[in-house]
């Protein structure tokens, strides 16, 4: 299988042919400058498709919203980002909640419903629970109890309180993963989750929505990795790693067993500690702190 960043991307959240103006009229906000244009669904604006609507709901997105634009996507923008450089030119809907409105326009959109296709050589135990929109790769093991594609842990504030987001983008295992017993994979919001090629993922591991996990990666048991996290290629995280929200793992990068992950950690580096750090730091900090367990323990 092959990644569908990059490439034209398959438009998972679809709803029935009509104008931004038709839909700016129910929802809200400043369509002007793109009400006549004819839109089919909702897409992530990584990954834009043309015809498609790319929430560009916080600065993150910002350094792909041209290209989305560029290649035929709709931005939904937030007000408070009017002014950014990278919108400079760009035609764009306006709104002043962009996230709830992305919630309105994926409430208008079909839920999934076609079966999981799985392919050739699996083990997958009877009791693994596979919703809509599981796509699984051959020689793919899955161990007892996991759960793939359930609606992930997404939600959003309104006046009324939080809002969950539908979590239409499914997920993606490619071939040859090894995923064991009691894991969950969330599904993505507009793109899938992905674990690629040759991943291994232990027992009680939680994948987040909209996560990827790089080819050969291992996450180890009681893993926790957030929304939006990406792990490189053959990076290795020990025992109960906690990963926060769109944080990035660099290729061939280790988090010893414990540590708390809350910024982006370079590739081919030694991490460990809350919050982590480089490991020789973190060493050095814990025998400054315990100097007497430190002789006791030599």
């Amino acid at each position: 299988m092959t990644s569908e960043r990059g490439a034209s991307a398959e438009l998972r959240a679809r709803f029935d042919p009509r104008t931004v103006e038709e839909l700016a009229r129910a929802i809200g906000g400043d369509a002007a400058r793109v009400a006549a244009r004819r839109v089919v669904g909702v897409c992530p604006v990584d990954a834009p498709v043309e015809g498609a609507i790319a929430p560009v709901v916080s600065p993150r997105w910002l350094p792909f919203a041209r290209a989305a634009a560029s290649a035929g996507a709709t931005l939904l923008v937030s007000e408070e980002l009017r002014a950014r450089p990278e919108l400079d030119g760009v035609a764009a809907w306006l709104h002043p909640r962009a996230g709830v409105a992305m919630a309105d326009l994926l409430d208008l959109c079909a839920p999934r419903r076609e079966p999981p296709i799985v392919g050739e050589g699996c083990d997958i135990h009877p009791s693994v629970v596979l919703a809509p929109g599981v796509v699984v790769g051959s020689r793919v093991h899955i161990g007892p109890g996991s759960i793939l594609g359930q609606p992930g842990f997404g939600w959003v504030a309104t006046d009324r309180g939080l809002r969950h987001v539908p979590q239409l983008g499914g997920v993606v295992v490619e071939d040859d993963v090894w995923i064991g017993s009691l894991t969950t994979v969330d599904a993505g919001t507009l793109g899938p989750t992905r674990v690629r090629r040759g991943a291994r993922i232990d027992s009680q591991v939680h994948v987040g929505h909209n996560a990827d996990v790089g080819e050969h990666a291992v996450l180890c048991g009681k893993v926790g990795l957030a929304g939006s996290v990406k792990i490189g290629r053959g990076a290795v995280l020990g025992g109960a790693v906690g990963v926060g929200d769109h944080v990035r793992v660099g290729d061939g990068a280790k988090v010893a067993g414990g540590s708390g992950v809350i910024g982006d950690v370079p590739a081919g580096s030694e991490y460990a500690g809350y919050p982590a750090m480089p490991r020789t730091r973190w060493l050095r900090g814990v025998a400054a702190a315990y100097p007497k367990q430190g002789r006791n323990q030599r």
